[in-house]
Formats: structure tokens, sequence, C-alpha cells
């Protein structure tokens, strides 16, 4: 599979560690410099949204010993956020790669 710059350098931190939400947005202003946050916003939901139809997210939660598969409910934080939500705020959903990215992606290893 070919992944854009973005994609790579995201997965890549993602298997190592696991982001807030926000911090998606982060790496798109990183390979967007120019992009306003409007576009920030629109470029990092539309990966969420490829990533979310590809199995490639999951979440952390307090509650559960092993993460979770990530739900559209990811957009629903995106759009209830907005704008705000491309940079730090509380509650952040935690996240770091699905299995289908494991077996997608053949440069990732589990637990690196």
């Amino acid at each position: 599979m070919k992944l854009t710059p973005l994609e790579e350098d995201l997965l890549g931190d993602l298997a190592q560690d696991d982001h807030a939400l926000y911090e998606v947005f982060h790496f798109v202003r990183h390979h967007y410099p120019e992009a306003s946050d409007q576009e920030v916003l629109q470029r990092g939901r539309e990966l969420i949204v490829a990533w979310l139809q590809r199995g490639w997210l999951a979440t952390l939660h307090d509650e559960a010993a092993e993460p979770i598969a990530a739900t559209d409910a990811l957009l629903s934080v995106i759009d209830e956020q907005g704008i705000g939500g491309t940079y730090y705020f509380d509650g952040a959903p935690r996240l770091v790669p699905g299995p289908a990215a494991y077996r997608d992606v053949a440069w990732m290893r589990p637990g690196l």
C-alpha cells in the first residue's frame, strides 16, 4: 500500500506511542505548513475518515485492558470541537494503530 508522507510519519509515531486526537492535526500542520486552520481541520478529518474505514485506528480507555476499535464517534468529537480541536483540548481520545494497520503496512511491528 502506498502511503503519503503524512501517513508514514503519523503511523510510525503511533506505532511507538499513543497520541491524542488533536495531535493528528499537529502532523497535518507539519506536512502542510501553509494550510489554514480550516484546511488543517479538513485534511485531518479526511485522514481520520480514511483510517476508520481501513480499521487503522483504535482508542485507549482507562477501563479497558486493550485498545478498542475506533468508531465514527471520533468524527463527532472532531465536529464538536471544530478548529479548537486541532489544538490541545482536555479529554481528547487517545489513539493507537488498529490491528488492520499492522496487517496492511508491512514495516509496522506491534510493540515497538
